[in-house]
This record gives C-alpha cells, structure tokens and sequence, in this order.
C-alpha cells in the first residue's frame, strides 16, 4: 500500500485519516508490554519537525489490523521529552469519528475523556519509545484540541510529496505486512 496516495483527512484538521501501524490488541511484531487505550499509526501526507509523519493514538476499544485507515478527529496531544539527548516528540491524542464510533460522539477534548484513560496513553507513548529506541522519556505537557489542529496543519504544510519520508521501525513492518 502507498502510503503518501491516501488523503490526510475528509476535513483536516479536525477529520483525518489514520493509518493504523498498532492495533489496540498488538499486531504480532510488537506486543505492548503494558495496556493501551487505542489504535496507534499516522496521519498521511504529514511530516513533524523530526521528519515523521504526525503520529496518532486513536482511542477506542475496537482494534483494527496493521493498515486499516480509521478517521478521526484530534482531542488534544502530548509533548514528550527525551531526557537522552534525543528530539522531542509531540504525538495527538483522537478519537474516531462519530459514525464510526457513536461512544465518542461528546468527546471534544482531553477533558472529556476519563483521566485513566489519559494516564495509558502517557505510559503507552512512553513505552513504546522505550522499545523502539531506549531513551528516558518523560511527558512535559498535555494540550488541547485547538492546539492539536495547530499541529496537524503545520504538519500537513510540511508535507512534500516528491520527498521521501522517514520511518519508524514500526512503519516499516506496517508496510510489510501490507
């Protein structure tokens, strides 16, 4: 699958596409150590500050396979930093859009969710660095959903089809497998 063909979104920044690299139940190539609340992937046709396209955890309790696109809407993110030396990271938090998933139809920001649900996003973004390359990782903040689209669409306006993007160790197996 081309990966930079499927749109960022319906209506970006607040319904985009998610490429799933993670489900919520594992994939068989990386099994999280500890519980997480969501479909972990990326936003296509985004690229970050540190080359990678924007990364989304998607909240839910239905998991997806490797691959599937699920939209969704941004409720707020994450500034993690990497105590090592390594570059900070923001990743968004999201939660699926309405008709595919009417448990979230209220859910317009990071208050809106339950507070144990934001503490297994923190610890799934922080382990998963963890496997992917030790490093400490702390979390520095929470935003909001404004500042969540703010980020999508620097994101989006960074994106150069000609260029070819970087990639995670999980992307590459993402790819694949599909």
């Amino acid at each position: 699958m081309d990966f930079q063909q499927i749109p960022a979104g319906k209506a970006p920044p607040w319904d985009i596409n998610v490429v799933v690299e993670i489900p919520l139940r594992g994939d068989g190539v990386y099994a999280p150590p500890v519980c997480h609340p969501g479909n972990f992937g990326f936003v296509p046709r985004t690229v970050m500050a540190d080359g990678e396209p924007c990364e989304v955890l998607v909240v839910g309790s239905v998991s997806v396979l490797p691959g599937a696109i699920l939209r969704s809407r941004p409720v707020g993110l994450v500034e993690l930093a990497d105590d090592e030396g390594g570059p900070d990271q923001t990743r968004l938090l999201a939660v699926p859009v309405q008709r595919m998933h009417p448990f979230f139809a209220g859910t317009t920001s990071l208050e809106s969710l339950p507070s144990a649900l934001l503490e297994q996003a923190e610890q799934f973004f922080i382990e998963m660095r963890d496997l992917l390359r030790p490093h400490s990782l702390r979390v520095v903040r929470w935003g909001g959903a404004e500042e969540a689209a703010e980020v999508l669409e620097r994101a989006l306006a960074a994106y150069r089809p000609d260029a070819e993007p970087a990639r995670s160790l999980v992307r590459e197996e993402c790819r694949a497998g599909g």
